[in-house]
Formats: C-alpha cells, structure tokens, sequence
C-alpha cells in the first residue's frame, strides 16, 4: 500500500510547478531556439540583400546631389571622397556617395551584431527593419544628417559602431586575436571618422562589457577591454596625438561633451546605483537574457543622454538621437520575437479561439509586412526631410578640430605616430604567433 501513496514530488501541484517551470525555461531560451528552415542558407542572404535594397531605394536619389560643404574632423571620409574624385566625380558628389555607401551597409553590419548577441536570425531581420524605417528616430536622422544636415562623418562612423561591438564581445568572450584585430582597427577607425562617433562606441562597449561582467570572469573581461580601447588608441595616435587629444578633451573643443557630461552628473549619482542593482539581480549568471539586458540598457543610457543633449523629441534635437534610435529598434525587435516565444509556449487560446502558435506567427508577419511598407510609404519623408529636424553639430567650426591639429605638429606629432607604428607591429606579431600556435 506504501508504494501506492504518491510521493510529495508526484503530487498534482508538485507536477503542475515542474510543467510550468520546463515552459518558463523555454521560453527563456526562445531568443536562442532552433532555427527556421526558411533562415537557412542562401534564404539568409536573400533577406539581406532584399533589406539592402529597401535602403538603397530610401536613398537612391541622393547619389545624385552634392554634400552640405563642411570641413572634416578625420581623414577617412575624404580620403574616400577622393578616391571616388579620381573617376571624374566632383568632390561633393563624391562625399555623398560616400556618405550613401556608409548608409547601405550600416544595415549589414547591426546585423552582424544583432545576431552575434542573440544567436537569432529572426530578430536581427527585424531589428534591421525597424532601424531603417524613414521615421524618428530612426533611419530619418541618420540619412537626413548624413547627406542633408553636414553630420556626414558622425553618421556614417555608426556604420563602423556594430562592426567594432561584434569584435569585442567576441574578445570579451573568448579572446582571440582575430576579434582583438576587428575591435581595436574597427574602433580605431571610428575616431579617425568622427570623434563623436567614438564616443558612441564607447558607450556601446562600456555597456556590453558590463553585461558579459555579469556572466562570470568579470576581471578578465574588463582587461580585454581596456585592452581593445588602449589598441584603438594607439592606432589613431598618428592623428589625435597625445597631446592634442588633451587640449581637445580640455578646451574649446570640448565643450558640448563636457556640458552632456555636467548635465548627466548629477542624475547619474541616483541612476546607475540603480540600474546597476538592477542589472545583477535580474541578469547575473543568465546568458540567455543577455539580449534584453543590452537592448534595454542601450536605450535608457541614450535616451538620457538624448535628455541631457537637449532634448528626446524633434523639436528639440540632440546629436545622439541617432543612437537612440538605434537602440529602441533593437529593444523594439527582441520585444516582440520575445513576447511571440512567450505566446508559442503558452497552452491558453488567443480570444478564446484562435491558437497561440499561429496568433505568434501571425503577429511575426504582420509586423515584417508593416515594417517593410513603412519604409516603402515612407521615403518621401526623408527626401523632403529638413535641417531644423536634425541633431546637427552646433556650437562651434567642425573645421576647427582639424585646424587645431596642425598646432601640435613636431615632438607631439612624432610621438603619436611612434605610439600608431608600434601598435601596428605589436598586432602583427601577435597575430603571426597566434597562427604560428595554430599550425602547431
């Protein structure tokens, strides 16, 4: 009779929390479920190339006007311009190809990253979706500074931002010198864009370290990160020599990040205490909720800095609207493949009627389907978008940095390009150890 007698882990309700617990699990692993036999393969590519066009016809009509004439921080967008210049283009037609070029493939690479951290094709399309919609703040403020509003250099450095965050948090990860190569030349780059642009990839790195800190190794990973921004550093020390990137930080320069800076001070003292808390309770030691953890906490750090730049809504502009449109689309597509897994796993109906399962895809479609129409429907908008809309650099001659520069030529200028030769030399010789040790 003994052996009749449920046991209390065979009770009804023992059984009811174990089902619901396996469901909770699924669902927290869904962002990193099985992949559909439709994201397989050439099928992957065939979106990437359909998303390409979407925004190759958004801004088609721009190859064909001449960049805003403004002075350049960094060498690499008209080093680029003059290239194209030795086809007969003229100057101004060849930055706006320029600019347009950085735009297409900005795309491709927050794919890259979107999926590096997800693990998940689906959301990635969407997330790509979402930022290329001719709205604000999303691809709007960046094609309407970067080709009408002379923020051409901050907004195609975002195109590098993605590409720079995937090699570091493959660093961060697993080490390796082919992610050390990809994060410190990608962000190294980034600087010889546009110095604002390098301050979004830090804020960006700074944000997904913390949250591979939370995964365990966190001494070991903050290392590899300062060593990716020690790396960047050095490569672009040709340019920003030591001593004029101080006078930069310090003077005139530097203003508007020191006034974002003041601004974000005093309500970072009650912030990030917070947010901080907040993140080790809900997202230490769980992998799986990585992409929720990023995505929210890259849309909360700029929409406060939005705030603080002056302001979240058109009307008043701040320079990182951009980046906060990036973030919100990332938050926006793990959102709804979230809320879709969440609905998949679930034993209920739908209005009483209609199946979870097929509500979930049925949501998934409609929202693909909104998403591609908006960008279509959309296009006007940005050909008629207009200045005052933009977050455009105000304040001071973006000329003057690259004037500034010519100021600290001699004992600083061979310094900075001693400290780039000898990064070039350290990457190069660990890279050939590193293959060497492969081979072995």
């Amino acid at each position: 009779m003994e052996n009749l007698i449920p046991q209390e882990s065979e009770t009804i309700a023992a059984k009811r929390a174990i089902r619901l617990s396996e469901k909770l699990r699924r669902a927290g692993e869904g962002l990193k479920g099985r992949n559909a036999w439709w994201s397989d393969g050439p099928l992957e590519l065939l979106g990437l190339a359909f998303i390409f066009s979407l925004n190759f016809y958004l801004v088609v009509t721009f190859f064909g006007t001449s960049a805003p004439d403004i002075p350049y921080s960094g060498p690499v967008i008209p080093l680029f311009a003059k290239m194209v210049e030795f086809a007969g283009v003229p100057f101004s037609y060849a930055v706006q190809i320029v600019n347009a070029v950085f735009y297409l493939f900005f795309p491709l690479t927050y794919y890259m990253f979107v999926k590096k951290v997800t693990g998940r094709k689906l959301i990635s399309l969407l997330v790509v979706l979402f930022a290329s919609l001719p709205l604000y703040p999303f691809a709007l403020v960046r094609a309407a500074g970067a080709f009408i509003g002379g923020d051409g250099p901050h907004m195609a450095s975002l195109t590098l931002v993605p590409l720079a965050i995937y090699g570091l948090l493959g660093f961060i990860r697993e080490g390796g010198m082919r992610n050390l190569i990809i994060a410190s030349v990608s962000s190294g780059i980034i600087a010889l864009i546009s110095p604002f642009g390098f301050l979004t990839f830090a804020l960006f790195a700074g944000i997904t370290a913390f949250s591979e800190m939370l995964l365990g190794t966190g001494r070991l990973k903050v290392i590899r990160l300062l060593l990716v921004l020690i790396f960047a550093g050095a490569l672009n020390s040709f340019w920003y020599n030591p001593a004029f990137f101080y006078w930069m930080i310090t003077g005139p320069m530097g203003e508007d990040i020191r006034v974002t800076v003041s601004r974000l001070i005093p309500t970072s003292f009650f912030i990030i205490p917070i947010l901080a808390a907040f993140g080790f309770l809900l997202f230490d030691r769980r992998p799986s909720l990585q992409p929720v953890f990023l995505a929210s906490f890259f849309t909360i750090a700029f929409f406060l800095i939005v705030i603080a730049g002056g302001g979240l809504f058109p009307s008043h502009p701040s320079r990182y609207s951009a980046e906060f449109g990036i973030a919100l689309s990332f938050l926006l597509g793990v959102g709804i493949v979230k809320f879709a897994e969440f609905l998949k796993f679930s034993d209920h109906k739908i209005f009483g009627k209609i199946n979870a399962t097929i509500f979930a895809n049925a949501l998934i479609v409609f929202v693909f389907v909104i998403l591609v129409l908006g960008v279509i429907l959309g296009r006007e908008s940005v050909v008629l978008a207009e200045e005052k809309v933009l977050g455009i650099w105000t304040g001071f001659d973006k000329g003057e940095l690259w004037t500034s520069r010519e100021n600290f030529d001699g004992t600083p200028s061979f310094f900075g390009y001693s400290i780039t030769g000898s990064a070039i030399l350290t990457l190069a010789f660990l890279g050939i150890k590193s293959r060497q040790g492969v081979a072995h």
